[in-house]
């Protein structure tokens, strides 16, 4: 009788710990994980990659996005950092799809990030597009209009301030029909390169039924030469042109156009174009017509007690701002920082990279001041089937020698 209980003993207590370890091994993912280091996590750091150009055509993207995100993750961690880690973020420079998808496998297999950061634009996140989506890691793309990245949906891939280039391509259409007075021929001026080729369908097709006649002309990279394409828009009489490209592509083809007698014209720009980098190739003759989008509720140069803030910060980080300095994309990379710390603050103390795929695809009404910051990007709102985060696009102007967003706003 009593070796009958000892071995009935015996057996529960073999019971109970192949239950134990099967809670441990399957069902228990709080014990689990604590024993198991994630990538990029200790008990007292965050690992944050990103990269982008910060050389090239397109440096005026990536270095003001490193910028700001260091901004945002310095004031982050000034206030305790996410649930008692801090963020140490690092950066790796990427202007080719080459360096690009070069870059992404450095961050994510060599440094182990836990998120990685496309602050890359265009080019770069549609050349990143494939690794990441294959990789699984939770993928931040905060400046990337291409629909590359974006299509097929990703359920780790996370978008931000920039639209897609489909609707960003609607909000140039509604500019020129709105700015236009009568129907004309309008001119489309457009880069070869990603983002332009990206926007230049929807462009097209949206301006059907809005211009009697569209004139579409392009340009390389960098371009500064536009004498070819503005005599065909002047032979078209065209009373408007779309310019498809950045801010000094635009400021370019603007100031040879007044060169050329061109002054009448309505410029319609990409919102890569609408950062205050523009106004000095462009002055002292601005023309009155000159308007944009934007992802943004301000823009550099504005004046608002928010920008005003926003500058003052980001000189006493970086000391006296160079021209067009801070601009668009420094908003965005330190706006970004903030809803990325949301997530990873929303998912707890146990972050593994499932955890914060399915906790960020419920964030809702992601702004900076929510984590003590300055809302110079609207929120970001994100569900299980949409991962655009913001929606916004607000129309912008050059009055008086500075971008400025009319209040009024497109959903």
């Amino acid at each position: 009788m009593r070796e009958s209980k000892i071995s009935k003993c015996a057996s529960l207590k073999r019971l109970f710990a192949a239950s134990l370890l099967a809670a441990i091994t399957v069902g228990g993912t709080f014990i689990a994980n604590s024993a198991r280091a994630e990538d990029g996590v200790t008990d007292n750091e965050i690992l944050i990659g990103a990269l982008g150009p910060l050389t090239g055509a397109t440096a005026f993207v990536g270095g003001p996005a490193r910028d700001g995100l260091q901004l945002g993750f310095e004031k982050i961690n000034a206030q305790g950092g996410i649930n008692g880690r801090k963020i140490k973020f690092i950066f790796e420079q990427a202007f080719s799809p080459a360096e690009s998808v070069a870059a992404a496998k450095k961050l994510v297999e060599d440094h182990k990030v836990f998120v990685l950061i496309l602050a890359s634009g265009s080019t770069g996140a549609a050349a990143a597009a494939d690794y990441v989506r294959a990789s699984g890691i939770p993928t931040y793309n905060i400046v990337g209009g291409t629909p590359i990245i974006r299509n097929p949906f990703a359920k780790n891939v996370f978008h931000g301030a920039i639209t897609d280039a489909s609707k960003s391509a609607e909000s140039l259409a509604e500019l020129v029909k709105d700015k236009l007075k009568a129907p004309r021929s309008v001119g489309v001026l457009a880069g070869t390169y990603a983002f332009p080729q990206a926007e230049l369908k929807g462009v097209q097709a949206h301006l059907k039924g809005i211009a009697d006649k569209i004139d579409l002309e392009q340009f390389d990279q960098g371009a500064r030469d536009y004498t070819s394409q503005l005599l065909a828009f002047k032979k078209q009489d065209a009373g408007a042109v779309v310019m498809l490209g950045s801010f000094s592509e635009a400021g370019f083809a603007i100031k040879q156009a007044s060169e050329m007698g061109l002054s009448n014209l309505v410029w319609v720009l990409a919102g890569t174009a609408a950062t205050d980098g523009i106004i000095p190739i462009i002055s002292p003759n601005i023309p009155r017509d000159v308007w944009s989008y934007s992802f943004t509720p301000f823009l550099p140069g504005q004046k608002a007690p928010t920008m005003d803030e926003f500058n003052a910060l980001w000189t006493k980080r970086y000391g006296a701002p160079p021209a067009g300095r801070p601009n668009l994309y420094d908003m965005i990379g330190y706006g970004s920082a903030f809803v990325l710390a949301q997530a990873l603050n929303k998912t707890g103390p146990n972050l593994t990279r499932d955890r914060l795929i399915a906790v960020w695809s419920t964030l809702q009404d992601a702004k900076p001041s929510n984590l003590g910051g300055i809302d110079v990007t609207y929120p970001e709102s994100f569900s299980e089937t949409d991962h655009q985060g913001n929606k916004v696009r607000g129309q912008a102007h050059i009055v008086n020698g500075a971008w400025v967003v009319v209040p009024n706003t497109n959903h």
